[in-house]
């Protein structure tokens, strides 16, 4: 029997040989009814005739303009929404897969028409054995996302799927009545907090969130930003307040804004982090929330 139809959307800016890697590991999956979706986010190199040349089975779509995570990814899954896709895979460019991985979550979201939203047990590619995410769960009170297991051993973990309140961009999975009910990946954040956002939405509205221990991706983590000095580090600080900001009740923001601040005198005086924390922070609180900077992002990526 045909399984339902999954698009899994991949995002590439500047970054080849990681894409190429994660587009070669998808090859060797065992599930019998996908494509592959590769958005070029306007990248600067040849990364978008590359792909194209070296993966000509794959769908090739090409951003006009870098905006970010979320816009990059949703013009993958309008196309994929557009041709009838039953699930979409978010899968980062910096990641390698186990074979079965899809077919795994696929199975579980087949049997439980609730979840609305899964993931695979995120690993560290350099340390296969070690978890980096298996889901988290979101404080609206401090803007914090507390992760599953973090560090921990995969096979010391109990073997069983957790239900939690956020999977993380690097790889999730979504039916596509999520989308039709809630709407895209919120595009105003450019980097970080979207997904975190999105997440929450779905949860607001009913669907569940899993993710699915047997399921096992590799991922090396910032792969991309990591090239761009200063980047991660902005946006993390200055999207927390953002995310807050849109989603927060008053009483949680009032606590946020006192905690916000505590936290980041104390990061500066006990981490030795940089007097612009504050700067970043008092950005977030003075950002439209609604839309991004373009300004800000051409300042780091030029």
């Amino acid at each position: 029997m045909k399984s339902p139809k999954v698009f899994i959307v991949i995002l590439n800016f500047n970054a080849f040989n990681d894409t190429k890697e994660c587009l070669n590991s998808l090859k060797n999956i065992d599930y019998n009814n996908y494509e592959i979706i590769v958005i070029d986010n306007c990248s600067k190199d040849q990364s978008y005739i590359n792909l194209k040349e070296e993966f000509p089975e794959n769908i090739m779509l090409r951003a006009e303009k870098n905006n970010g995570y979320a816009e990059g990814n949703n013009l993958g899954i309008k196309y994929a929404l557009d041709k009838g896709a039953e699930y979409i895979c978010v899968l980062n460019n910096d990641v390698a897969v186990e074979k079965d991985f899809l077919t795994k979550v696929i199975r579980v979201m087949e049997n439980d028409k609730n979840v609305g939203i899964a993931g695979p047990c995120i690993c560290k590619y350099d340390k296969k054995n070690i978890i980096q995410a298996m889901g988290a769960n979101i404080n609206l009170y401090t803007g914090l996302t507390q992760g599953k297991f973090k560090g921990q051993k995969y096979e010391k973990v109990k073997k069983e799927n957790i239900f939690v309140d956020y999977l993380g961009g690097a790889c999730f999975i979504a039916r596509k009545e999520v989308f039709n009910k809630i709407g895209l990946i919120p595009e105003n954040y450019f980097l970080f907090f979207e997904e975190t956002e999105f997440c929450l939405k779905a949860s607001r509205e009913g669907f569940k969130l899993l993710c699915i221990y047997e399921s096992k991706i590799y991922h090396k983590g910032s792969s991309t930003i990591s090239k761009y000095n200063g980047l991660s580090y902005y946006f993390l600080n200055r999207n927390r307040v953002i995310f807050i900001r849109r989603n927060a009740n008053i009483f949680q923001k009032l606590i946020f804004s006192i905690y916000i601040f505590v936290e980041a005198v104390g990061r500066i005086i006990l981490r030795r982090e940089p007097i612009s924390l504050i700067k970043n922070i008092i950005n977030g609180f003075k950002a439209d929330t609604n839309k991004i900077d373009i300004n800000i992002i051409n300042s780091f990526i030029k």
